[in-house]
């Protein structure tokens, strides 16, 4: 069975008619027999009372009257704050950031997926609702230089039609490929794929490469639930995995698309320094 939902969960897309909340929402579904191939965490138990009362609070502050079973409501909520003034989404950050220090030492274990299927969400929903916990964290910790120095390109991208057709092909390429055997092969594609459309953007946010790593990361942290995935990344690291690999290892895709026209014009894109931004650890 194939849930509607958002963000860093697994795959079907859609403009939301809510025009307060921006069209950059990753809405998919994954079936539920990858989900049941990836490995659940022993589970810690989360206090009953302190995660009833920090979902309150956070809630109040996000002005959200829904569960947190209901992932796409949730995300609906979220994206309310995404406006074309960084502030709306700093604010965002900063309850993100009270919700961390309401729940402390609990925090990975109140926001993951075992957590929420003991709350009443089925396995699909759960897997879903902690990949939206989880692309909040980076956005609001490991990406957060990158969104606040280059906010005004990322929300003209994501609300462009160019975007919304890139998102479309990504994502309808990750349901002709995603099964339960390559659930984290297909991330890292659908990452890969998000990012290669911030590559034809129009001047001058084309050139903001640090920006394609954002994308990107953003998109593999939705598979990184339970410590599921940790072998994708797009970080720029010594002796690992680096951005510009991941993106020129599907090059023949990228250009039968007409994303890029060459090679060297790729490489060229995609580079940036490593800044070490990290995400913050939870353990």
């Amino acid at each position: 069975m194939r849930l509607l939902l958002l963000f860093f969960a697994v795959f079907g897309f859609a403009h939301c008619s809510n025009p307060s909340i921006p069209p950059h929402d990753v809405l998919f579904d994954m079936p539920n027999s990858a989900i049941n191939e990836l490995a659940v965490k022993a589970y810690v138990p989360c206090t009953d009372e302190k995660f009833l009362y920090c979902q309150s609070q956070f809630n109040a502050f996000i002005g959200y009257s829904g569960s947190w079973s209901d992932p796409v409501a949730l995300e609906q909520a979220l994206r309310a704050f995404y406006k074309q003034d960084i502030s709306s989404f700093l604010q965002l950050c900063h309850a993100r950031t009270m919700l961390y220090q309401c729940f402390g030492t609990e925090y990975q274990t109140c926001t993951s997926r075992l957590q929420f299927i003991k709350k009443g969400a089925n396995n699909t929903n759960a897997y879903q609702i902690s990949g939206v916990f989880n692309s909040l964290d980076f956005e609001c910790s490991g990406g957060i230089i990158q969104a606040s120095q280059n906010w005004d390109c990322l929300y003209k991208i994501w609300n462009s039609d160019s975007y919304q057709n890139h998102k479309n092909t990504c994502i309808t390429a990750f349901y002709n490929n995603i099964n339960s055997e390559n659930v984290c092969i297909a991330g890292q594609t659908l990452a890969k794929c998000f990012a290669l459309s911030f590559l034809s953007a129009d001047p001058p946010c084309n050139t903001a490469y640090d920006l394609n790593w954002f994308e990107c990361e953003r998109i593999v942290n939705m598979f990184q639930i339970d410590g599921n995935c940790q072998n994708i990344d797009c970080q720029v690291m010594n002796g690992g995995s680096s951005f510009e690999s991941l993106l020129v290892g599907n090059m023949r895709e990228a250009i039968a698309a007409g994303w890029i026209s060459d090679i060297n014009q790729l490489k060229a894109k995609v580079y940036r320094p490593s800044h070490g931004h990290e995400h913050d650890n939870f353990n």
